[in-house]
């Protein structure tokens, strides 16, 4: 399971490996899948814990370069295939903006759902959690798309991708409420053509799979 010249992704059937997979397909690039079947332990196997030593999904290569963590892949792919497209220069104005949204998806609204009703018991250093409660998260994010098709303004971007995707999940597991502006966005999203080959060939599949 050695890089190879060329994009590869390391993908699993109905897993957060579809936001990697729709990042690619908005790109447009020639990229090759290697199915990780985290259902069968496959991300286990010594030889792609040599790739991403989490054994976790997604993982993507790049030639020699190998990069985890949706948001790290989303950032690389922008800035190597989609730069000033999909990923603001670095002396745009809204470049800050992108990177927070990018950031944001992974390190607070999904853990503001992943624990939505538990009780966090504070370290004894007193930090607390990282992010806010899930209600306020989606406050954050309904407030920042008012009046707004994209978190940027008019024009879609990698962070699209990474919140529209953290966001869809969450809705379609039901561990996120159904905030009209925020179910509105998510539905412009989905009318995306790359997003719709993204879930053809991460989840219908699977879910439409006789028996």
């Amino acid at each position: 399971m050695a890089a190879k010249s060329g994009i590869t992704l390391y993908h699993s059937p109905a897993s957060r490996a579809f936001i990697a997979y729709w990042m690619l397909e908005e790109l447009g690039v020639r990229f090759r899948v290697e199915t990780v079947d985290i259902r069968k332990g496959e991300q286990r196997s010594p030889a792609y814990l040599k790739l991403n030593p989490s054994g976790k999904v997604p993982t993507l290569t790049d030639g020699k370069v190998v990069v985890s963590e949706n948001p790290a892949i989303c950032i690389y792919l922008a800035d190597r295939y989609g730069y000033g497209a999909l990923a603001p220069r670095i002396e745009a104005a809204e470049r800050g903006a992108y990177l927070k949204w990018m950031v944001y998806a992974t390190a607070v609204l999904e853990p503001a759902r992943a624990m939505h009703g538990a009780k966090v018991e504070a370290a004894p250093g007193g930090w607390g959690a990282g992010w806010q409660e899930l209600p306020q998260v989606l406050e954050v994010l309904d407030g920042a798309l008012k009046g707004r098709r994209h978190l940027l303004g008019e024009k879609f971007s990698a962070a699209d991708v990474m919140v529209g995707a953290t966001l869809a999940m969450g809705l379609l597991s039901h561990e996120i409420p159904e905030v009209p502006g925020l179910v509105d966005y998510t539905q412009r999203l989905a009318a995306r053509p790359a997003y719709n080959r993204a879930l053809d060939a991460t989840w219908i599949s699977l879910t439409t799979a006789p028996g």
